[in-house]
């Protein structure tokens, strides 16, 4: 029997391990691990991976389908509950053999929501078979605080997602072979690890934008939406996908130089769902925000990697500004943190909200965000104390 789990990073391996062995989310001996779980983090560096040599192999490790007894959600982990949490959550039940299931977090149903993570509503909702159709259902309720996936009678249907597109596509025979052929690393395992940091970093942002857009818009209004930063169109198309919010149209700044994500075919595979609505612009940002006359979101997302210059920086976001319709919205988000020059600048608008980076929630001053795992709610205490690398959405 072969179980798996998967982390954020191997920091966080004890506490995602000891909330699967706790008896308390194992009263009836139901979903508790074998002692021998492989650990999965998306930072290993080891790719040469058979699930039995004892170390910490990478999530990008293309594995056969059917092939695991059971996959575990680390508490650590950030899956949120849209789009491209759901096609992660399906991809891993093709991994998983016909008697095997995926097991994962599961919040209270304001919690989740609160933060826009995984509820018992959500997987049913997302996963549905019980209430409609005889037989065994996707979704089994475990103990407290876990919910697993399994294959019933009917099999989820395809997710249009970014998430969905990348781990099908990596995930064949060829690839794994050639990644399972020696020790070292290889230009393929090292495009692969940087193509696959790529994808989880724009989801992160992609999740955490949704929520703001369906905060400020709700899910049904109609808007314009223009990326700008290093994700090269991940992000907006994932907006396009989505089911939780209407974007109609989404232009993206394009600065991929080392072309490690390959938009074309990514916008060939969900042609019929976004001709005609994406645009992507290789030339300049200027470029990219003039193409329509206004736009309701603007989401600036590692952009300093493309505009190092902080003076210009600042006059990019005055112009991003200029080019919200009114009441439209203006996301700002830098992983490693913006500038102290910059950050002050975006402070002094009155017209300012912040919102986590590790869960889709809203920042308050002295507030205390819960989580399950005691590690992610102190960086949640520390986000929120320094701000340095949080949301900002600054409303027109």
């Amino acid at each position: 029997m072969t179980d798996l789990i998967i982390h954020k990073h191997e920091d966080y391996i004890e506490e995602d391990l000891a909330y699967y062995f706790s008896s308390k989310r194992d009263i009836n001996n139901q979903i508790r691990p074998n002692t021998d779980i492989y650990s999965l983090t998306p930072n290993s560096q080891h790719f040469n991976v058979d699930f039995s040599d004892g170390k910490i192999g990478n999530l990008f490790f293309p594995i056969a389908p059917y092939s695991i007894e059971r996959i575990y959600i680390g508490i650590s982990y950030p899956l949120f509950a849209n789009n491209w949490g759901e096609a992660f959550l399906r991809f891993l039940m093709t991994r998983v053999n016909a008697k095997g299931c995926v097991i994962l977090p599961v919040y209270p149903e304001m919690q989740a929501s609160e933060k826009n993570l995984w509820s018992r509503s959500m997987l049913e909702n997302c996963f549905i078979s019980r209430s409609r159709w005889k037989g065994i259902s996707n979704i089994w309720a475990e103990n407290d605080g876990v919910m697993s996936l399994r294959i019933g009678r009917k099999f989820p249907a395809e997710i249009k997602s970014t998430g969905a597109y990348f781990f099908e596509e990596v995930g064949n025979t060829i690839l794994r072979r050639s990644l399972t052929s020696s020790s070292p690393a290889t230009p393929q395992q090292v495009s692969l690890l940087n193509l696959g940091h790529k994808y989880l970093s724009a989801s992160n942002t992609y999740s955490i934008a949704e929520q703001i857009i369906q905060d400020y818009f709700g899910r049904k209004r109609a808007v314009t939406l223009c990326e700008i930063g290093n994700s090269d169109g991940l992000i907006a198309i994932e907006c396009l996908l989505s089911n939780y919010i209407n974007v109609k149209q989404a232009v993206s700044f394009n600065a991929d130089n080392q072309e490690i994500t390959d938009i074309d075919e990514l916008s060939n595979r969900y042609y019929s769902e976004i001709s005609g609505r994406f645009v992507t612009i290789k030339t300049s940002v200027l470029d990219t925000l003039n193409l329509l006359e206004n736009y309701d979101i603007i989401c600036f997302s590692n952009a300093t990697l493309t505009c190092p210059d902080t003076y210009q920086f600042n006059d990019l976001l005055a112009n991003a500004l200029a080019k919200l319709s009114p009441s439209g919205i203006l996301i700002v988000y830098e992983e490693n943190a913006l500038s102290l020059e910059v950050s002050q600048l975006l402070d002094t608008s009155n017209n300012i909200r912040y919102y986590s980076s590790l869960v889709a929630s809203p920042l308050e001053d002295n507030q205390t965000i819960s989580h399950y795992s005691l590690a992610i709610e102190r960086e949640l205490l520390a986000e929120n104390r320094d701000r340095r690398s949080v949301f900002r959405v600054i409303q027109k």
